[in-house]
């Protein structure tokens, strides 16, 4: 059994939109080199353009999808049999399972108690040999977990709660990652997209920023928090550490003011902006903080814009009614 790169619960993630992506560059014949993704989430749409020969620039701002990129899009050496050797350690082996900070924190809340040492033990293990390791084997291995951390956590699918249930023990079990090879090598960033923006060049950028008021640094926290294992204090009835400075300004007031700023910004011949219609949802967490009218407003003081939309099921807390909801791509081709 491998991991594929689609393989999350990751809102908002693009792997089924990839087809009306490639249909709309199609439509407009755009052709390009450079590939810019500024705020990649998954890395899906980066992934796809690099299987396709592009050169790509993948950006987020979570230090999680960062270990991500590392670990599917780099072209770093990484040793198959050691990799093999160790994820079966990790599955087999209990000689480095001890109470740590992980299961002092999140057993009996989203995960089993043995679920939770383990995953900590895993986590604490793989920080020690770091030293013996490559840089993509270290990523590789940590990708893995944090896969797995998600995918038996015990959760909805996010991390903004867990289940009032008690947690079972559902098994922590390491698979390898289903790698490619690619013609380039992708330029990898964890930064804000507004300042990485200012630095870069290329002909084609891909812009899918949040919208509304769900942060995802509130959802994904502990996946960041066991990524950067940097073992903060975690407060609150859901159990989140310190993020502040890991608030994204497109979820917030200010949103229109930074998207404008952005699009200013970027040194590009073509820019496809992602859109989801939820801004008329009943949750007031889930009211769009930036129009259409705003994005139209903003693209056109760059360039010519087109609006392609598409049916797309999207993520629903359970207050909103998305009867009708359109996944929307707005094309400008720069002036």
């Amino acid at each position: 059994m491998t991991y594929n790169l689609q393989n999350r619960r990751y809102i908002g993630n693009k792997f089924k939109l990839l087809s009306f992506i490639d249909s709309v560059i199609e439509t407009e014949g755009v052709e390009f080199s450079i590939f810019a993704d500024l705020f990649a989430g998954t890395g899906v749409v980066s992934e796809h353009f690099l299987s396709l020969g592009k050169k790509v620039i993948v950006n987020d701002n979570l230090y999680s999808n960062f270990v991500f990129y590392q670990a599917w899009l780099s072209n770093g050496d990484f040793d198959q049999t050691r990799l093999n050797k160790l994820i079966h350690y990790y599955n087999t082996a209990t000689d480095f399972i001890i109470d740590n900070y992980f299961s002092d924190n999140f057993s009996n809340t989203y995960y089993s108690y043995i679920d939770a040492k383990k995953i900590g033990s895993i986590r604490e293990h793989l920080e020690s040999i770091r030293p013996t390791l490559t840089h993509r084997e270290y990523y590789i291995i940590l990708a893995s977990l944090l896969y797995t951390a998600d995918k038996i956590a015990n959760t909805v699918g996010h991390f903004e709660a867990f289940l009032g249930r008690q947690p079972i023990i559902k098994g922590v079990e390491l698979q390898m990652l289903n790698l490619q090879k690619y013609k380039y090598a992708p330029d990898i960033y964890q930064k804000d997209a507004n300042v990485l923006a200012k630095d870069i060049n290329a002909d084609f950028v891909y812009l899918d920023p949040p919208y509304n008021a769900r942060q995802y640094i509130n959802f994904y926290h502990l996946l960041e928090n066991l990524a950067e294992w940097k073992k903060p204090s975690v407060i609150g009835k859901t159990l989140k550490m310190p993020r502040k400075e890991k608030m994204s300004q497109y979820s917030t007031a200010s949103a229109k003011e930074a998207l404008f700023e952005l699009i200013k910004s970027l040194k590009t011949k073509y820019i496809l902006l992602s859109y989801n219609n939820t801004y008329v949802a009943n949750s007031g967490a889930s009211i769009n903080k930036i129009t259409e009218q705003d994005i139209v407003y903003i693209l056109k003081t760059m360039g010519n814009v087109k609006k392609f939309d598409t049916n797309y099921r999207f993520f629903n807390s359970g207050k909103t009614n998305f009867d009708n909801h359109k996944e929307i791509l707005y094309f400008c081709k720069l002036k």
